[in-house]
């Protein structure tokens, strides 16, 4: 029996209401967790392709000591003295000392998988949803423990690319949407005015939302503008033929100092491709799923923060500060609202933005009209994270809920801020005040670049 077949799963409940909703959700999200590491071969489940990454049974096992202290022991109330294993604790266990771990294998990670969530549904029988306890009122835990894993299929799909042990064929592909007609160059550089003025910053009240990202408060980004589009592969390459990686005075010192250290000269990924196809770009693309001629039109993807910051100074621009970005993809100037997606309330779909997973890539600029925001700005959700200029830290008046290690324990200048999701981030936690952060020197995330400047 494969890791993407451990038994039979709980049912999802019968009849609707709040809690078969829950059931739908958490059992939604495990099978696509299945679903992506199913075709995966034992060794490839246990194997550390990359320093950078974990094993992928180590993402399984800790999804499920997670759903276990969180679903299981902690029900009823948070207490100091119940914590993740050590094995799957991030803190004690970093990412580069994993592949040492005496680990479980597929097997046996997708039955322990299994056994917890059996564990978690009897006892959620007896939850009370109304209850006053913050953690459980409207299923606040069951959408934490959700996206948790959601979260962690798009770090098995950034260790998936990594991987070059064996070829990854997925269970199912969906096909991405092209443009009614082609973005042309011009276009694709176009930039956005937005006037300064306030708007609300962060999460509203109600649904689900990280403490990070609230709480909600009226912010002025001043005037700005911002470019429709995120960067696509016909003007980076103008930045790696035009001697971009090589010009000092486009990089910071720090940013420098990694470029030569890693001897960076395009993005993670890219190669010079010996085929004629008249469409490409003279480069192809290793992904996932094999190697692509480079789409011109194709946003750039796997950039890192460095990257980032010197392409911008290349333009006369800058990255967006993260106030900038989400002013952008969220306020509505006709009602005097900020939206939760960059389209309005409606829930994310195959033809507002590139989400979910199965399209394993990037989709040409212009495909989702549909999606853009009341500013004018298309892809903000979807396709690359962006990176932006702002360094992780709380909003004024920011309160850890309900553990300090999600976020509180990343603040300071060592992070910086995307923004936006990607082609591997879950509908679930893709919104317009989602906020990411990584070193700025990482590139196996699915990180893109959009531009900025002043009026």
């Amino acid at each position: 029996m494969s890791a993407s077949q451990p038994g039979p799963s709980p049912a999802a409940g019968k009849g609707g209401g709040p809690k078969a909703a829950i059931r739908e959700a958490l059992e939604s999200e495990r099978a696509r967790t299945l679903q992506l590491t199913g075709p995966l071969s034992s060794d490839a489940l246990v194997r550390q392709h990359s320093l950078l990454m974990s094993p992928i049974v180590w993402d399984l096992g800790h999804i499920a000591a997670f759903e276990q202290l969180w679903l299981v022991e902690r029900l009823d109330g948070i207490s100091n003295e119940s914590s993740l294993e050590g094995t799957y604790d991030a803190f004690r266990t970093p990412r580069s000392e994993r592949g040492d771990l005496n680990l479980a294998d597929g097997q046996a990670a997708a039955d322990h998988m299994h056994e917890v969530r059996e564990a978690a549904m009897a006892r959620f029988e007896s939850v009370d949803l109304t209850t006053a306890s913050r953690l459980l009122q409207d299923g606040f835990v069951y959408d934490m423990v959700r996206q948790h894993e959601a979260q962690h299929q798009e770090t098995i799909l950034q260790t998936i690319q990594l991987m070059e042990s064996e070829d990854y064929d997925p269970a199912e592909r969906m096909s991405l949407p092209e443009p009614d007609a082609p973005v042309s160059p011009e276009a694709a550089r176009e930039m956005v005015r937005v006037l300064a003025g306030e708007f609300d910053l962060g999460a509203a009240p109600g649904g689900f939302t990280y403490d990070n990202e609230r709480p909600r408060q009226s912010v002025n980004a001043g005037e700005f503008k911002i470019g429709r589009y995120p960067v696509c592969n016909r003007d980076y390459l103008d930045f790696v033929l035009g001697g971009g990686y090589g010009d000092r005075s486009l990089w910071t010192d720090e940013g420098w100092a990694w470029k030569e250290q890693e001897d960076l000269v395009a993005p993670l990924y890219w190669r010079p491709d010996e085929s004629d196809d008249p469409e490409g770009l003279g480069w192809s693309r290793r992904t996932s799923l094999g190697t692509e001629t480079l789409r011109p039109d194709h946003p750039v993807i796997h950039v890192c923060g460095y990257e980032a910051e010197a392409y911008a100074r290349f333009r006369g621009c800058r990255l967006p500060t993260e106030t900038e970005w989400e002013k952008a993809a969220a306020w509505d100037p006709k009602t005097g609202q900020s939206r939760r997606y960059p389209w309005g309330s409606a829930r994310p779909d195959v033809d507002l933005a590139n989400l979910d997973q199965l399209g394993f890539g990037v989709a040409p600029l212009g495909a989702y009209p549909r999606g853009v925001s009341a500013l004018g700005c298309e892809h903000m959700l979807g396709d690359v994270w962006e990176w932006t200029s702002s360094t992780f830290k709380g909003y004024d008046g920011f309160e850890p809920f309900p553990y300090a290690e999600y976020s509180e324990m990343f603040f300071g200048d060592e992070y910086w801020v995307l923004r936006g999701g990607s082609w591997a981030t879950r509908p679930s936690v893709a919104r317009n005040t989602s906020r990411n952060w990584d070193y700025p020197k990482r590139r196996q995330i699915m990180s893109g670049i959009r531009l900025a400047r002043d009026t």
